[in-house]
């Protein structure tokens, strides 16, 4: 930050007074920091996956295949409040029905993108979770350097999902980069 305190004290040496420390406060937010503009390893990445997500998206493994000696944690997540409607509107044979039927689901697209990522030469771990789909990425992506969410990640309708609000709401919610695809 020095070298652009510098930069930035030269262009407004001439303003009267404290005018550059007031403009330095306003616009804080706006000017990175040395250590923001440094490039952070990644070594861990979070690619939480549901039902809305239907392909394997090649672009997103050639992408995650750049961060070298990187582990992606692969999570498939079951909506929980969904299964406790079908459970009180129905019974719990129907709900169990539901989450047998998502989890199968997500095994196969946890094994397909598991595919992609192993042919070239990334690391997985892979887990399937049975909670919030919003809540539950948001506890555990401090423990990753960086998140990939799926464009239609959380959305209700996937088959015309240019990107949902909940992919959008997630991404600007976490503290670490984020890659929306």
């Amino acid at each position: 930050m020095a070298y652009y305190q510098g930069l930035i004290k030269r262009k407004f040496k001439d303003v009267v007074g404290s005018k550059y420390e007031t403009i330095q406060k306003e616009y804080s937010e706006y000017i990175l920091t040395e250590e923001e503009m440094r490039p952070h390893e990644i070594k861990t990445v979070l690619l939480p996956l549901d039902y809305s997500v239907t392909d394997v998206s090649e672009s997103i493994c050639e992408l995650l295949s750049t961060y070298e000696n990187a582990t992606v944690t692969l999570i498939y997540v079951t909506d929980a409040h969904i299964a406790e409607i079908i459970r009180s509107s129905l019974d719990d044979a129907a709900a169990d029905e539901f989450v047998r039927k998502k989890e199968e689901y997500g095994a196969r697209l946890l094994d397909d993108y598991e595919h992609c990522l192993t042919s070239r030469s990334i690391r997985c771990k892979r887990r399937i979770l049975h909670g919030d789909k919003q809540q539950d990425i948001l506890k555990l992506a401090p423990e990753f350097d960086m998140v990939t969410l799926p464009k239609c990640y959380a959305s209700n309708h996937p088959d015309s999902c240019s990107v949902s609000a909940n992919a959008i709401l997630l991404a600007q919610s976490l503290t670490q980069p984020a890659i929306v695809f």
